[in-house]
């Protein structure tokens, strides 16, 4: 029995108990005791002719869409059993082991392999089985499994690099200090440069590390950075090192003849246990030679010293987030409805003018004042008097100028304030943020939705939220109004943003977030969802995150100056909405979009699955049932009218819809329409989708085929093919759906939709 699983009798039970049934991994593992060793002090050589298996796994594309995972439950040996841990991960023996005592901890749900999202799982691990080391390959830093999710884990051999720790601890240069002295700091005493963080929280230990990880290089065609992790526990402290890559596997892997050593690092190896299969590359392998392949896998000095400058600006950058709302949960005011006259019922006494009503009540715009109980006044305000104090509205307008517009009674918690402005009476309801995170997160989607989805949506809702009320503050002691359209005589370019809200913070509408107050009942799963993401929201470059979601991008995600001011945002970028693979064709090319929007490619967002759509869309949104690829159908003489009606424009016959512009999506952001009478361009993606429908168009992202030309060269028929639901910008709400249903975890959603943004927390 191994003197470090004495107090953990569970795992201890686990292990052996596999080792009795299991004769193979049994063999594997008695052989391990013979395994010969060179020790050169700061690395250490292990012959093992067993891990030829992962030493020289092919781990491309093809490769790994043609064998099965051999992590799935599915696909394991009959004898092979599973310990859970927690409720994504299960502990397996691993068969091919490099430590007395090995584990493979591979996610229960088949996903790519990516610490963003289980970093936490490993501090967990290490707290529930104190006397393992545990570790992580990145997808091309010695994962034999980048298709499938895994950490791994063991113990009864000290590593090279935890035999050094006293004396390379004592050399880290501290780079951030949370509470607690939990500390991230960079060490360069190892063979390569290496980052650590030292701490007791595991709260503070994932801040730390989120930071790390935005500052760490990354090249287009990975995932993530590349690196290596190395976890274990010296008592009460946690101390996982982090070692950044530069090369999958040194050039030595892939030369010729006597030339070629086959090494290919992994976190053990990279912590100074060099694995080699062969009995050669064992022979002829000098101290020099080993610490070399570790050297060329590793960055250099000037990336650590580039990620060290980061990563201070970055925390300067989170501070000044930080102090803007100096960590105090604020109000946001909402705009529910405006007429000259509003119908409301106080289902429970409100304060008003120093008196307690309750009931019915109604109030008229009368000489530019509001009246109420036979009194005028400019502004009236009811107080809850108690917490749960609530009210309803009469004839709240929802989906306003969408297909599913309707009214409805709707009920809400909080003060509710009266203004004039114009010829109009505005309802404004003002409560905490989390209260109408709540509403929100039950408005935009089923309240049935993953519990993954709901505290992403309570992430980027609280982020846009936030970046909206900062804004609108911003904006009004700049005392201006910003431009949002451009005109000449042949030219409208116009878009919508949520800033022209001056009363209130945000509407209740899709205009900005739908809000629908406790009309409908929230779920135990909403309210858990927002707890557990109180006060985070997404951040960058030392601002809040201007989150944006639509229902279906179509395919790929679109980019913020395509659909509004011509400011692009880092973290608003087009990517195509899969796990693996962003490569996507040019499709601000007309051919390549006319290709890609008439096909149906994979992605997140195509599933016809009624399960998970009926998680994401609410009951007027599930009346929609074409969204990825749709199809909308006109005549001349419709076409015509609609768009008369519309831009206000007589163009006459339409002969042409021809797209000038497109986003990287393939949303027309610019759009020429050619009429026997006039031709005219409009602008940005939702000017084009109101000018084309009753309502408005899915989506800008559409080809146009004209049918039936006349003697004169006039079409009589126009079909539109389109794909996406909305402005297809930031996260893909239909696309979230499934990668909650397929096991993502929320922080691991909000990096596929948002790649330039960390989380934050607030307050």
């Amino acid at each position: 029995m191994r003197e470090e699983l004495q107090s953990d009798k569970n795992l201890q039970q686990f292990f052996y108990g596999q080792l009795e049934v299991w004769e193979d991994a049994r063999q594997r593992f008695h052989d391990l005791a013979d395994v010969t060793v060179k020790d050169f002090g700061m690395v250490r050589l292990q012959f093992n002719s067993a891990r030829m298996v992962s030493t020289g796994a092919k781990i491309d594309k093809k490769t790994l869409q043609k064998r099965a995972c051999f992590l799935c439950a599915q696909n394991r040996p009959a004898v092979q059993t599973s310990l859970p841990f927690g409720d994504d991960f299960e502990i397996l023996i691993n068969p091919f082991p490099i430590l007395p005592i090995h584990f493979t901890i591979p996610a229960r749900i088949h996903q790519p392999q990516s610490i963003q999202g289980h970093y936490g799982a490993m501090h967990r691990l290490l707290m529930e089985h104190p006397g393992l080391t545990v570790f992580y390959n990145g997808p091309k830093c010695g994962a034999s499994a980048p298709d499938h999710m895994h950490l791994q884990a063991g113990t009864g051999c000290v590593l090279p690099l935890q035999a050094s720790w006293k004396k390379l601890s004592e050399q880290m240069e501290v780079i951030c200090e949370l509470s607690g002295g939990d500390r991230l700091g960079a060490i360069d005493g190892f063979c390569c440069p290496l980052f650590a963080i030292v701490c007791k929280s595991s709260e503070n230990n994932e801040k730390l590390f989120e930071q790390l990880y935005k500052a760490m290089p990354m090249r287009e065609d990975e995932t993530e950075p590349m690196m290596n992790i190395v976890s274990w526990r010296d008592g009460e402290e946690y101390i996982f090192v982090i070692i950044p890559r530069k090369k999958h596997r040194p050039d030595c892997y892939f030369a010729e003849g006597e030339a070629q050593t086959l090494v290919s690092p992994g976190a053990l190896d990279m912590s100074g246990l060099i694995i080699t299969p062969r009995p050669e590359d064992f022979q002829k392998l000098s101290a020099e030679d080993a610490e070399a392949i570790i050297v060329e896998c590793g960055i250099g000095r000037d990336t650590m010293s580039q990620i060290i400058e980061r990563l201070k600006r970055q925390f300067i950058e989170e501070q000044t987030v930080l102090s803007i709302f100096h960590q105090k949960q604020p109000n946001v005011s909402v705009g529910i409805v405006s007429a000259q006259k509003l119908a409301f019922t106080l289902n429970s006494p409100y304060e008003v003018e120093g008196q307690i009503v309750i009931g019915k009540q109604e109030v008229l715009l009368v000489d530019g004042m509001i009246l109420w109980n036979g009194k005028k006044c400019d502004r009236l305000s009811f107080l809850p008097h108690t917490a749960d104090a609530s009210f309803s509205l009469e004839d709240v307008t929802i989906g306003i100028n969408f297909h599913w517009e309707r009214k409805e009674v709707q009920t809400f918690l909080g003060i509710l304030r009266f203004v004039v402005d114009g010829d109009h009476i505005h309802a404004i309801n003002e409560l905490p943020v989390e209260r109408y995170l709540e509403s929100v997160i039950s408005s935009e989607m089923s309240a049935t939705s993953s519990l993954e989805l709901l505290k992403a949506h309570a992430v980027i809702s609280r982020s846009w939220l936030l970046a909206q009320m900062e804004k609108r503050k911003r904006i009004g002691e700049e005392n201006k109004k910003r431009p949002s359209y451009m005109k000449t005589d042949d030219e409208l370019i116009r878009w919508y943003d949520r800033e022209d809200h001056t009363l209130f913070d945000v509407c209740a509408d899709d205009h900005c977030q739908r809000y629908q107050g406790i009309t409908k009942e929230t779920s135990p799963h909403v309210k858990e969802a927002i707890r557990q993401t109180s006060g985070q929201v997404l951040t960058s470059r030392g601002e809040i995150c201007d989150a944006r979601f639509s229902k279906s991008c179509g395919g790929v995600m679109e980019e913020f100056q395509y659909c509004w001011e011509d400011t692009p945002k880092n973290y608003l970028v087009a990517l195509a909405d899969t796990p693996n693979e962003h490569v996507f064709p040019d499709l601000r090319i007309e051919k390549e979009a006319d290709k890609w929007i008439r096909t149906a490619p994979e992605s997140f967002c195509n599933t016809h699955d009624t399960h998970v759509l009926s998680q994401v869309l609410n009951d007027y949104d599930q009346e929609t049932t074409d969204f990825y690829r749709w199809q909308v159908d006109y005549t001349q003489q419709e076409l015509g009218a609609l768009i008369l009606k519309k831009t206000q424009i007589d163009f006459g016959q339409i002969l042409d819809l021809q797209a000038v512009e497109r986003g990287k999506s393939g949303r027309i952001c610019k759009l020429r329409i050619v009429g026997t009478k006039r031709t005219f361009t409009i602008g940005k993606e939702l000017e084009i989708r109101r000018a084309l429908s009753e309502s408005h168009l899915y989506s800008s992202a559409f080809v146009v085929d004209r049918v039936g030309m006349d003697a004169n060269g006039v079409p009589q028929r126009f079909h539109i093919i389109g794909a996406g639901w909305g402005h297809g910008v930031g996260l893909c709400q239909i696309g979230a759906a499934v990668m909650g249903e397929q096991g993502y975890l929320y922080n691991q959603i909000l990096q596929h939709y948002y790649p330039g943004a960390a989380v934050s927390r607030l307050y």
